[in-house]
């Protein structure tokens, strides 16, 4: 759906990208097993991030095995085999996926509503498989998208509104099924992680959003483009969301697991602020980006 958690590899020891792959590879194969094998091309990194987050908590040390698939035929890779965790991640992204196109045929137009509408037996024979297991989580994320399109239909000059809207969202889907403190733990992750998710998708979209006049939180705001000048707080704004959400992961018992502390560590600190600097990097004209590019990675 949106793909932004992602790591910073060049930063990674070779293990950790190892074990990351292994993690992300263990999602698709429960998705296949979980929703069905159409399921597995709605994977992204965000889900991936959810399994980690969810593996933390659980704190036992993960199967890992070696096996072919349809994407790599002719060599085995490492996956973590699958586990509650990860089936868990598989039922929440059909229902997250299904959510989305469900609200892309209803607000959309042209392609993208066309495209969705094709998409959508897909991802309903997904969402029925999750119902049995997770009908309650489906509820709160139906009512959750209702209320940020309805949000968004308001045309409020506001990005912080719809972005907590968004957050609310995130924060039942981590916290789901979980008590005291690690439901307190799941749910300020996601509150937080869920607004720079919104916040960043909004400012990479902005300019397709324009162009098809479609509703864009920035654009409401002011008017067209992110002014150059403004670029600065937009940035400020993410890192704070960040910084928000820090105390929530410090308070992660990761026991034994060296590994996933590591890799969520480098996708919070390293990865996220990467890609909110290539994408506000993106609006900007020639004349100031250099400066802004500047701007963004101090700090």
């Amino acid at each position: 759906m949106f793909g932004y958690i992602r790591t910073y590899v060049p930063e990674m020891r070779v293990r950790e990208n190892e074990y990351y792959r292994a993690v992300y590879c263990g999602v698709c194969r429960s998705q296949g097993k979980c929703t069905g094998q159409c399921s597995r091309f709605t994977l992204n990194y965000d889900i991936v991030f959810l399994a980690l987050l969810r593996l933390a908590l659980e704190g036992n040390q993960v199967e890992i095995k070696r096996g072919r698939c349809i994407a790599h035929p002719f060599k085995k890779r490492a996956y973590v085999a699958h586990c509650e965790p990860l089936a868990y991640c598989a039922y929440a992204a059909a229902i997250l996926t299904h959510g989305k196109i469900a609200d892309d045929i209803a607000d959309e137009k042209g392609f993208k509503r066309f495209k969705a509408s094709l998409a959508k037996p897909f991802t309903s024979h997904m969402r029925k498989k999750a119902l049995k297991k997770y009908s309650e989580l489906d509820e709160k994320v139906f009512s959750g998208l209702k209320r940020l399109s309805e949000i968004e239909k308001q045309g409020l000059e506001s990005v912080d509104v719809p972005a907590d809207a968004f957050g609310d969202i995130l924060a039942d889907i981590l916290a789901y099924g979980l008590e005291g403190t690690d439901e307190k733990i799941m749910r300020n992750i996601g509150r937080h992680i869920g607004r720079w998710i919104y916040i960043v998708d909004a400012a990479d979209d902005l300019d397709d959003d324009i162009k098809n006049n479609r509703f864009n939180a920035f654009e409401r705001l002011y008017h067209g483009d992110i002014p150059c000048d403004e670029r600065e707080s937009v940035a400020n704004s993410l890192r704070l969301e960040l910084l928000a959400a820090e105390p929530a992961f410090d308070l992660i018992e990761y026991k034994e697991l060296y590994d996933i502390e590591a890799i969520i560590g480098n996708i919070i600190y390293l990865g996220m602020p990467k890609i909110a600097e290539k994408v506000l990097k993106l609006h900007c004209n020639d004349n100031n980006e250099n400066e802004t590019k500047g701007n963004l990675t101090n700090g």
